[in-house]
C-alpha cells in the first residue's frame, strides 16, 4: 500500500477519509462561526506572523537544508516578504472589505444596491519547491484575509521546510481553519480531485494544466501561477556596471530557481563584449573563483531538475562557469554564448543558473523576430531611451513590466503578482490577493412607489415606443 500522506492518522484509509471530508468540515466551520469579522481575520494573521517570528531561525535552517540557501537570501526572499505582506494586509483590510452602496431612482421604483466580497469557503493551496515557505504561506495570507479556510500542500521537493511548516501551522490552528498536508504527486492529485471551492497552484505549466483539468471536472475555479522565459534586454543606452550587477543578482539568486529571474539576456551588439566581460567580473566578485566553496550560492533542489539544467549547458559556448557536481547538486553560475538555433534552451524556461547572452542589432527587429515570449511572467528592459521603453511595453503582454530593475516588483505588497497566457492567470499580493480569494456578492433591493404597467404582456407598439423614450429610467 502506497502511503500518500504524512501521518496525521493511523492508517492510509483514515487519512484519505479525513482529507476527503476536510473541505466540507471547513465550510461547516465557516458557516457555523461568526468569524467573518475583520478583527478575527486580523487576529489569525497576527498569529501567523508570530509563528514566522518564533520559528525564524528554524525556517532559515530548513531552507538551507532544502536549497543550500544563504541566511540573508532565505530571510529576505521568504520570511521578510511574508511579514511585510501580513503588515500591509492588516493595515488595509478594513478598507478593502468595506461594502460599496449605491441608490438609483427608476421610473416607478428605487434601487438599493450593496456590493461586497465573500469568501469562497475551503481553498486548496499547492506550493512550489523553489520558494517553499513563501509560496505556501503568501496565498494563505490572502485566503485568511478573505475569510476562507485553507489546506496547504507544500512541495515534496523541499521536505525540511514542508515538515516544519506542517508542525508549526498544525500545532497552532485547528484543521477546520487551516492545515498543512505533506506528500508527493499522488497526494496533490488526491487533493485536486477533492471538493474544494478554489485551488491556488504555483508551479510549472505542464503541472498547471493537469491541476486545471482535474479542477474542471468539478467546476472548481483555479488560480495558476506559472513561469515563462522572462526576457531581459539591454539596449545601447542601458549598459552600466550597476545594471549588470542587478541582472546577475536577479538571475543567480537561489541558483536561478526563481520564476521571475531573467531567463535570457538580449544585448545590443555595441555593448555585447562589454556585457560579457562585466558579467564574468560580477560573478567572480559575488561568488569567487570557486563558487562551489561560496556560502552565498544556493544549490539545485533535486536530481531530476539538476539533470535538466545540466543538459542546457551543452547547447552553446561556455563563456563563464560550466562546471557542475551531482554529488552536492552544484551547478556553477554559467554564461552561454552562441546558443544553438532551435535548441531547448531557446524554447524552454531555464529555471537554473545558466544565462544565454544573445546579441541583437535593432530592438524593433528583435521584438518582431519571435525570440521573446510576449506572455512571459515578466519582462525586463534596461534603457534610457523613451522610444525603446514604449516599444517594449507595447510589445509585451506580461502582467508586469520592469524597467531598469529586476525581481524587486515581486516583493512589493502593492504590486499585483500574476501571469497571463502561458504564464498563468489570476494575481495576488496585497489587495489583489484579497480580491483573488473572494467573490463579488450583490444585495439588491427595490422599493416601488408605483408599478409601470407597460412592461407586462400583452405588448403593443406603444410599449416599444415608451421603452425607447424612457429606457434609462426603466432599465
Amino acid at each position: 500500500m502506497i502511503k500518500l500522506f504524512s501521518g496525521m492518522h493511523d492508517t492510509y484509509e483514515d487519512e484519505c477519509l479525513f482529507l476527503n471530508a476536510l473541505p466540507e468540515r471547513q465550510r461547516e466551520d465557516l458557516a457555523g462561526n461568526a468569524d467573518l469579522s475583520i478583527q478575527t481575520r486580523k487576529e489569525k494573521l497576527s498569529k501567523l506572523k508570530a509563528i514566522l517570528l518564533e520559528h525564524e531561525d528554524a525556517f532559515i535552517k530548513a531552507l538551507h537544508s532544502d536549497l543550500g540557501r544563504p541566511a540573508i537570501e532565505a530571510y529576505s526572499s521568504e520570511i521578510a516578504v511574508l511579514l511585510n505582506e501580513i503588515d500591509t494586509t492588516c493595515k488595509h483590510l478594513t478598507k478593502w472589505t468595506r461594502p460599496h452602496r449605491s441608490l438609483h431612482i427608476k421610473l416607478g421604483y428605487v434601487e438599493y444596491i450593496k456590493r461586497m466580497r465573500q469568501p469562497f469557503g475551503s481553498v486548496l493551496i499547492l506550493g512550489s519547491w523553489n520558494y517553499p515557505l513563501q509560496l505556501s504561506v503568501m496565498p494563505a495570507i490572502a485566503a485568511i484575509a478573505g475569510g476562507n479556510r485553507c489546506v496547504i500542500k507544500p512541495s515534496e521537493y523541499a521536505p525540511a521546510t514542508g515538515e516544519l511548516l506542517k508542525d508549526v501551522i498544525n500545532g497552532a490552528f485547528p484543521p477546520e481553519q487551516m492545515t498543512v498536508v505533506t506528500g508527493g504527486a499522488e497526494t496533490a492529485s488526491f487533493l485536486t480531485s477533492s471538493p474544494f471551492d478554489l485551488i491556488f497552484f504555483t508551479g510549472s505549466g505542464e503541472t498547471g494544466k493537469v491541476v486545471a483539468e482535474q479542477a474542471a471536472k468539478q467546476l472548481t475555479p483555479v488560480i495558476l501561477e506559472l513561469g515563462g522565459k522572462n526576457p531581459c534586454v539591454i539596449d545601447e543606452t542601458g549598459f552600466s556596471k550597476e545594471a549588470i550587477r542587478e541582472i546577475v543578482w536577479g538571475k543567480f539568486l537561489n541558483a536561478g530557481q526563481t520564476c521571475i529571474a531573467p531567463d535570457t539576456l538580449f544585448v545590443h551588439q555595441s555593448k555585447y563584449e562589454q556585457t560579457l566581460s562585466a558579467i564574468s567580473e560580477t560573478l567572480t566578485a559575488f561568488y569567487g573563483e570557486q563558487p562551489e566553496m561560496s556560502t552565498d550560492y544556493s544549490r539545485i533542489c533535486h536530481d531530476a531538475h539538476f539533470q535538466r539544467v545540466v543538459n542546457f549547458i551543452g547547447q552553446g559556448d561556455v563563456s563563464h562557469g560550466g562546471t557542475y557536481d551531482r554529488s552536492n547538486l552544484f551547478i556553477a553560475p554559467t554564461v552561454l554564448t552562441n546558443p544553438k538555433p532551435g535548441s531547448s534552451i531557446l524554447q524552454d524556461e531555464i529555471f537554473g543558473p545558466v544565462l544565454p547572452v544573445v546579441p541583437y542589432t535593432d530592438l524593433q527587429t528583435l521584438l518582431s523576430s519571435g525570440s521573446i515570449q510576449r506572455d512571459a511572467l515578466t519582462g525586463y528592459l534596461f534603457s534610457k531611451n523613451k522610444h525603446h521603453i514604449r516599444l517594449f511595453k507595447e510589445h509585451m503582454k506580461s502582467a508586469t513590466i520592469s524597467i531598469n530593475q529586476v525581481i524587486h516588483h515581486a516583493a512589493h505588497p502593492h504590486v499585483a503578482f500574476g501571469g497571463v497566457g502561458r504564464s498563468g492567470y489570476g494575481a495576488y499580493h496585497g489587495k489583489a490577493g484579497y480580491l483573488a480569494f473572494t467573490y463579488h456578492k450583490t444585495d439588491y433591493q427595490a422599493y416601488h412607489y408605483f408599478h409601470a404597467q407597460d412592461k407586462f404582456p400583452p405588448y403593443s407598439e406603444r410599449n416599444l415606443k415608451v421603452l425607447k423614450k424612457l429606457r434609462k429610467w426603466l432599465l
